[in-house]
């Protein structure tokens, strides 16, 4: 089954933004501005939960950015590429739609999707340009 934009909005945006997000970190990674770390983002800025394998735990740790969790949260040192400039600016396109249409519910203008999915279409095509790989949007 394939989620629409508009009956499935809050799956939709969330998804959209979840898999978005995971694309800009690999290509954050890949230009080398943020570690590729065995942790996970929290909602503190610097603070990451690192596996402890061995014990099947999550132990605090704080260190440099690793994955982010938005677009400058938290910030990083460096000049950014333009094309993660552009893919950040149509990430932060989705991500605004969460409070009115995920944790609100207004009701959808008309033709709104199209703005969604045209903003995932530009976040994926910079990212996947910057990594060296095409990948196939379904819109």
């Amino acid at each position: 089954m394939r989620l629409e934009p508009e009956a499935d909005r809050e799956l939709w945006i969330w998804t959209a933004m979840n898999g978005l997000t995971h694309l800009l970190n690999a290509a954050l990674h890949e230009a080398r501005l943020t570690r590729e770390v065995d942790s996970f983002h929290s909602q503190v800025e610097g603070l990451y939960c690192v596996p402890d394998r061995a014990n099947g735990l999550l132990v605090d740790a704080m260190h440099a950015p690793g994955d982010v969790m938005h677009l400058g949260r938290p910030p990083i040192p460096a000049p950014l590429p333009g094309a993660i400039m552009r893919a950040g600016a149509a990430l932060k396109v989705l991500e605004d739609l969460r409070v009115p249409y995920v944790r609100g519910d207004d009701p959808v203008p008309s033709g709104a999707a199209d703005q969604w999915l045209k903003a995932y279409a530009e976040c994926i095509t910079q990212l996947s340009n910057l990594l060296g790989t095409q990948l196939e949007i379904e819109t």
